[in-house]
């Protein structure tokens, strides 16, 4: 059972992740990285299990979370030029009005 907690409280880390990189500042995304990295880091260095697994999570969840962050900076990036193309239709249009 402490598996299934483990894996609903993960669960939960990423959808507040996902929620927090699309309303907080751009930088914010790295933050979670890097102190999944010295968590990790200090996991390797003081638990004892094998070396495989703990590179296995480093990984996985380096990789998730630096996907999450990328994600997020992509519909920034995608939301920000719809405002723009939505900002030159409404230029042109009052353009066309003056003339």
């Amino acid at each position: 059972m402490s598996d299934f907690k483990g894996l609903l409280m993960g669960m939960l880390v990423v959808a507040i992740l996902h929620v927090l990189d699309r309303h907080l500042p751009k930088w914010f995304g790295a933050i979670p990285g890097i102190a999944f990295l010295l968590l990790m880091i200090y996991v390797i260095f003081t638990k004892d299990q094998s070396l495989l697994t703990k590179l296995t999570v480093l990984i996985v969840g380096e990789a998730l979370l630096n996907g999450i962050w990328l994600e997020a900076l992509e519909d920034r990036k995608k939301k920000a030029s719809r405002e723009i193309e939505k900002m030159k239709a409404k230029d042109l249009s009052k353009n066309k009005e003056e003339y």
